[in-house]
């Protein structure tokens, strides 16, 4: 049985956000770094939408030719979706998507985390 199918395919959507919610992070650390520079506009993009595209597989795009590399669609999805608003850096809005991604972030980590538990779990028990 493959390992995506033993948590009811849960594991690939949680792998997915734990990778946008990565991505995410860098683009409110930038815009923390760049928050001075003048002309800079505050970068984003809808964690929800973008991960309803990679679930989808719509952020794939279709290969022409056998060598052809697959794209990740987490980068296609990110690529397509950036937040057209162009505005200047609040500190303060920043920071609290900041703590939200990360709070996030940690939250589908140890939902993978408690998955695999329940599954050593399993093993060890198994064995006796």
């Amino acid at each position: 049985m493959p390992i995506n199918q033993l948590f009811g395919g849960n594991l690939p959507v949680l792998e997915q956000a734990i990778g946008l919610r990565y991505e995410r992070q860098g683009l409110i650390q930038s815009n923390i770094a760049n928050l001075e520079t003048p002309g800079y506009t505050s970068q984003d993009f809808p964690f929800a939408r973008v991960m309803q595209t990679a679930i989808q597989g719509n952020g794939s795009l279709s290969k022409t030719h056998a060598g052809h590399m697959d794209l990740d669609p987490v980068d296609a999805g990110i690529s397509r979706q950036f937040s057209k608003e162009k505005r200047p850096v609040d500190l303060d809005e920043e920071m609290i998507k900041l703590t939200e991604n990360q709070l996030m972030y940690e939250i589908a980590a140890k939902i993978i985390g408690k998955k695999f538990s329940g599954l050593k779990y399993a093993i060890d028990e198994g064995g006796k």
